[in-house]
């Protein structure tokens, strides 16, 4: 494998003489011609075309493509095992592409005020609604009936953990739905004060909707819903290309984002502009700056757009666990982007309590820049594609930004809502970190 990286580098260096690689000018983008940039690559991302990057509607690969061809336009090579610069690997999830549901013969709109619980079966029912409260007493009343219950703890013993011990095998709407299962109930209604979206690997045998609190109609006796849902057995990419070394290129730093986000559910498109068109926007803005010829950096750089994030970072455990690309010991740091579209409370640095002095070093760049008020650490947590490298001895830092919109998950992380308060600024410490790196 590293034979192969260092004859991969010395064949970029050729291109390079040749001209057939981009030898752009050093000169910097302003800060409006980096937010114009941002601005461009997250539209483009969230665009219709690619149906929330999810997995109906060929998003992800569409996607892939569009990531595919601007790594090749920049002028990073691809080092994957031989299909351009696509890493495939298996997945499989309950991917829920129909919703409909109406309360009292009122319909209600799929995305904003419902959307399909990550767990759901497929099916098409209507029948009398009971009122389960919270969930916490199962019975036989539920039988032949559409279930509705809501999501969390009754206030009385929301913060009361002595109370909730008293309720085992109940702590989270997944067990109650369970202990549902042997009463037979049509279908379950799950209601949240806000939706958030997820992908699911396993079902139950009914339809689960969550429904948003604020929705419902009042108190509710009949509903009529149908969801199309079926487990998924599919194949996915990362999209990886590589900028070489200049004096160091078997050793790697690693800078990743992941594409991918939550799809389509019937007209309702979960575009994911914050997460994380604005991450893989970042990406291709580090990729741009250190591609021109002025910038090259020592190390080699592998720029990752992970796929499988959403789906419990199959793309990444793929990456770093079964189908390295490159030796995980060749990897001096990778640098994971998520969440990049604020700023103005700073930024956390998820592993930088496990790299302490690292983490100093990029407190002190940032204090130096000013470019964000703070700079947070946090240790490794599985919250997004950097883990698996951490915990197979890599180091690193997963970073995101702090502050602005709250929307997550949901429909309105959309282009209309990402501020990018101090998308230019956090751009400028992560090239200084960056090259810090390679000192």
């Amino acid at each position: 494998m590293k034979t192969r990286l260092t004859a991969l580098c010395l064949t970029a260096f050729c291109l390079l003489a040749m001209g057939i690689l981009p030898a752009q000018s050093s000169d910097d983008m302003t800060r409006e011609e980096v937010l114009a940039f941002a601005r461009g690559e997250i539209d483009t991302l969230c665009s219709e075309d690619f149906a929330g990057r999810g997995y109906t509607h060929d998003g992800h690969r569409k996607a892939a493509g569009y990531l595919a061809q601007r790594f090749e336009e920049i002028g990073l090579l691809p080092i994957g095992p031989g299909d351009r610069y696509f890493q495939h690997f298996p997945m499989r999830i309950n991917l829920a592409s129909e919703a409909a549901l109406a309360l009292d013969g009122e319909s209600l709109s799929v995305g904003s005020a419902f959307i399909v619980n990550r767990m759901s079966g497929s099916g098409a029912v209507s029948g009398k609604v009971i009122d389960a409260d919270f969930g916490l007493k199962p019975s036989e009343k539920v039988r032949g009936k559409i279930v509705l219950f809501r999501n969390g703890w009754p206030p009385k013993i929301a913060n009361d953990s002595e109370k909730k011990a008293e309720y085992p095998g109940l702590q989270t709407s997944t067990e109650r739905i369970k202990a549902m299962m042997e009463f037979e109930p049509l279908a379950v209604l799950l209601v949240h004060d806000k939706l958030t979206a997820a992908f699911g690997r396993d079902q139950f045998p009914f339809p689960i909707l969550d429904v948003r609190l604020d929705s419902l109609p009042g108190k509710i006796k009949y509903a009529e819903l149908e969801v199309t849902a079926e487990l998924t057995e599919l194949v996915s990419q990362n999209v990886v290309g590589m900028i070489p070394g200049s004096s160091e290129p078997d050793s790697i730093l690693m800078i990743s984002a992941h594409y991918d986000h939550l799809g389509q559910l019937g007209d309702a498109i979960f575009t994911g502009a914050n997460d994380n068109a604005s991450g893989t926007s970042m990406l291709l803005s580090l990729a741009e700056y250190f591609a021109q010829a002025p910038n090259r950096p020592r190390y080699s750089m592998v720029f990752v757009a992970f796929g499988g994030e959403e789906t419990g970072l199959i793309g990444s455990r793929y990456m770093a666990v079964e189908a390295p690309l490159v030796p995980l010991s060749n990897i001096s740091f990778i640098l994971n982007l998520d969440l990049m579209g604020n700023g103005i409370d700073g930024i956390m640095a998820v592993g930088g309590r496990d790299f302490p002095d690292t983490f100093e070093a990029l407190v002190k760049i940032n204090d130096e820049l000013q470019a964000v008020p703070i700079v947070k650490a946090r240790k490794n947590a599985p919250n997004s594609d950097h883990y698996f490298f951490l915990a197979q001895g890599v180091k690193g830092f997963f970073i995101y930004t702090l502050g602005g919109p709250t929307h997550y998950h949901d429909i309105y992380d959309n282009p209309t809502t990402i501020e990018l308060s101090r998308y230019a600024e956090v751009r400028s410490l992560l090239i200084q970190f960056l090259t810090y790196l390679q000192r």
